[in-house]
């Protein structure tokens, strides 16, 4: 986690969602593990299922996460 994190006060977040976007769902799906998987690094842990919504011609990939 580099200190731009930091200083956006996540260490003091116990609840956040990643999201991606993209046209295509195979785009947004690996845009969303990869950003799931460094936030694991860190010591969040995925709660519940990623949402799927297509809208606007792309589709958004949401994953809740809380602070483990």
């Amino acid at each position: 986690m580099d200190t731009s994190d930091k200083d956006s006060g996540e260490e003091l977040q116990r609840y956040i969602l990643i999201r991606s976007s993209s046209k295509v769902f195979s785009s947004a799906s690996n845009k969303l593990s990869r950003w799931v998987s460094i936030k694991m690094d860190s010591g969040w842990i995925p709660h519940g299922s990623p949402q799927i919504v297509f809208e606007s011609d792309n589709y958004n990939l949401i994953q809740a996460m809380i602070k483990n």
